[in-house]
């Protein structure tokens, strides 16, 4: 998430399609949600934030993109007729794919500061148990019954989805990969949206991890120093300028080492990754690697704060003679078990 001030979000436009594709049927709503239901605005409040502070792929719409066709203001159509052809679109591009789950195409305007946006999450729908009230032999029996089309909770990341700003035409979207016409593809984004995003965060983070390994297992350096050192490289550069440097990731990993960073350098140009990446949620991946993970053959698991992790006064991994390992933790005044009932 970004370092922004709070700003007070107003739900503008809300409309719901459901797409029963297991019943081969679009149900296209004619008009808008009613807003004033209670709890109503906070649950699509959730939702829309979680979406915001999760790891999306960033992009810009162009004019001639169909989605900013689509929901520009100057084709004539009304919020519910612009939802209704996306809808439409996104039902015929799933109905012939098992893979893809049914749900809802939740579909919004809102503004935010002094912007407006607009945005599409599909509500997966998913199997839960309620209760009924029903009759027996003129008894009354309390029985349970499965619900196939339970909507995800307000906290529960969306699969797919895409917010825009329709100030600027800047987006944010996820995507899930699904089994179709016999391939995994991108379906939303290639299929429906017809737009080509930028990588997530999470997926470039993956393939920095990937090169890292690939060059750490051909120059002998342990994979655990390695991963360590990647995950230091990422937080200081994140925290310190929003970015993920990979000059800053080669130099922490293989410093003094020119072959291995020459050899990574070109893993990273093969992948075509940019030197300096632009981080949206910064907030999100200080948070995610703030601590330093490790679990070690006897099963023990430790969690190490990054600036402690970083003191040798502090903590340090030594190589021993025969070849294993230990791991050191220094300077303890006391201890708390960390129980809960």
């Amino acid at each position: 998430m970004d370092k922004r001030e709070i700003k007070i979000m107003i739900l503008k436009h809300v409309i719901l399609h459901i797409l029963d594709k297991d019943a081969g049927n679009l149900i296209a709503s004619q008009a808008e949600i009613d807003l004033t239901q209670p709890g109503l605005h906070d649950y699509l409040e959730k939702i829309i934030m979680k979406f915001q502070t999760g790891d999306f792929k960033p992009g810009t719409l162009t004019g001639e993109d169909y989605l900013a066709q689509t929901i520009d203001d100057n084709n004539g159509l009304s919020f519910a007729e612009k939802t209704t052809q996306l809808a439409e679109k996104l039902f015929d591009t799933i109905a012939a794919s098992e893979a893809v789950p049914a749900g809802d195409l939740l579909s919004f305007e809102f503004a935010e500061g002094t912007d407006d946006f607009f945005g599409l999450i599909k509500l997966n729908f998913a199997p839960r148990y309620a209760h009924i009230v029903d009759y027996r032999d003129d008894q009354l029996v309390n029985n349970l019954v499965l619900n196939q089309a339970v909507l995800p909770g307000a906290n529960q990341k969306a699969d797919e989805g895409i917010i825009v700003n329709l100030m600027n035409g800047s987006y944010m979207l996820v995507e899930k990969q699904y089994l179709i016409d016999g391939h995994r593809i991108n379906y939303f984004s290639e299929r429906f949206l017809e737009i080509k995003p930028e990588e997530s965060t999470k997926d470039n983070i993956k393939t920095i991890k990937r090169a890292v390994k690939t060059v750490a297992d051909k120059f002998d350096v342990p994979e655990h120093e390695a991963m360590a050192a990647t995950q230091s490289a990422i937080f200081e550069s994140v925290s310190d300028g929003g970015q993920i440097n990979t000059a800053d990731i080669a130099e922490a990993v293989f410093k003094g080492n020119i072959s291995a960073k020459q050899a990574y350098n070109e893993v990273i140009a093969d992948k075509e990754l940019d030197t300096a990446i632009d981080v949206p949620n910064v907030e999100r991946v200080e948070k995610k690697y703030r601590l330093q993970r490790f679990k070690l053959d006897s099963g023990i698991e430790i969690a190490i704060p990054m600036d402690i992790y970083q003191d040798r006064s502090k903590v340090e991994f030594v190589n021993n003679p025969d070849g294993t390992m230990s791991l050191v933790i220094k300077d303890i005044e006391s201890i708390v078990n960390k129980f809960n009932s």
